[in-house]
């Protein structure tokens, strides 16, 4: 067993509750089916009300980014995408001269997070921490990332804040609705996510399953 592998069964045990949650990786279009009929339920309003134009490379955007999926029981509960930038395919950048942003966000090493959807049934804040705690050891081990940013509701900004981003510009879309974005270095995310400093060191070679006790449920809070 390699040291980031024990560091990480360390904090799947330093968490309480059943039943576990699995991480997966989704490296195929194959695999990326067993999320399509979760996906419908993504907040993809956003992109639209921005006029993004994103819609018609969101295979492409799978392709080039890290597709993750959420299993309980061996039912999955939720997804997540994170796109890396310099491509021209992440939010921020088709904002460009839209927005002013501080410098740094849209740089190499930082990516944007979005497609994030749990299962109705599924819902409460713990969880979404939950999967973005696994997702955050994944991506900074296969990845170095350096840097989070999403485009968000407001009701999503308040979970993106109390994960350790920050609000760092506001834009209004065409129907003049207020989205928030967001930004986060992965150092931030995991002390607000109580994780480990250590299990935030890059090591070669991504896992493609990674779990996690469940930690104790809280009221359900829509993820829109």
């Amino acid at each position: 067993m390699s040291h980031i592998e024990s560091k990480a069964l360390s904090y799947a045990a330093l968490t309480a509750g059943e039943p576990s949650l699995f991480q997966r990786t989704l490296r195929t279009p194959e695999q990326r089916s067993s999320i399509a009929e979760l996906r419908k339920l993504s907040a993809s309003a956003v992109e639209e009300d921005l006029r993004l134009g994103l819609g018609h490379v969101d295979i492409v955007r799978d392709q080039i980014g890290m597709v993750l999926a959420y299993e309980r029981e061996g039912r999955v509960v939720a997804t997540l995408r994170f796109v890396p930038s310099g491509h021209g395919l992440t939010g921020l950048e088709r904002l460009a001269g839209r927005v002013k942003l501080p410098p740094g966000i849209v740089a190499p090493g930082s990516w944007e997070v979005g497609r994030v959807v749990v299962a109705p049934e599924a819902r409460h804040p713990d969880l979404l921490g939950q999967c973005f705690s696994l997702a955050l050891v994944e991506i900074v081990r296969a990845q170095n990332a350096r840097r989070f940013y999403a485009i968000a509701t407001p009701l999503i900004a308040r979970l993106w804040r109390r994960y350790g981003m920050q609000e760092t510009a506001a834009i209004r879309g065409v129907s003049g609705k207020e989205y928030k974005i967001m930004q986060g270095r992965p150092v931030d995310v995991g002390a607000a996510l109580h994780m480990p400093s250590g299990l935030l060191t890059s090591a070669t070679g991504p896992t493609s399953v990674r779990t996690v006790k469940a930690l104790p449920s809280c009221p359900a809070v829509p993820l829109g």
